[in-house]
């Protein structure tokens, strides 16, 4: 995550941290699918969730493809409501191209587009600073595919995703 990259509202935070114990095994409560784990929790802003999910070496969830975006919606998520995802800003200001984000866990954007094909919905952006964060809201299709812009400092409910070492 390039370090001009911050969440304004919450103290100018830069995720940083990298895995470096991965899971064995899915602890209780946690779902595992194709090498991963993941566990819903509760309203969080998306700094406190990150490093929620950090502390079980995890990053808020980030749909890599639409097949497995469908697999948590159904098998993981438990409400009808916002989660944060795991994409955090871009270095190029206001933008509207999902290629250009970034995530907390380092993935890249552009290669995680290209099977996912997700856009912003229109009117949303997302920056460097001011609306940082992306978000979904599960079971809806006006928003499945479609991601909506916010602060970062709004509580919203959380997947934690874990690889599984």
């Amino acid at each position: 995550v390039p370090t001009n990259c911050r969440i304004q509202h919450r103290g100018n935070f830069s995720p940083q941290f990298r895995i470096k114990n991965p899971m064995g095994e899915c602890r209780g409560g946690w779902r595992k699918w194709k090498g991963k784990c993941y566990s819903e929790h509760g309203d969080h802003p998306w700094r406190e969730g990150e490093q929620m999910c950090n502390r079980h070496q995890a990053h808020i969830w980030q749909p890599n493809d639409r097949e497995e975006y469908q697999w948590v919606e159904q098998n993981v998520m438990r409400h009808n409501t916002w989660y944060w995802l795991g994409t955090i800003c871009n270095s190029e200001g206001q933008n509207t191209n999902i290629a250009a984000f970034f995530t907390a866990s380092g993935e890249d954007m552009r290669q995680i587009q290209q099977r996912l094909n997700a856009r912003m919905h229109p009117g949303h952006h997302i920056n460097n600073h001011s609306h940082p964060c992306m978000m979904s809201h599960r079971n809806n299709n006006s928003w499945r595919w479609q991601y909506h812009h916010q602060h970062g400092h709004e509580g919203r409910r959380i997947v934690c995703e874990a690889p599984l070492g």
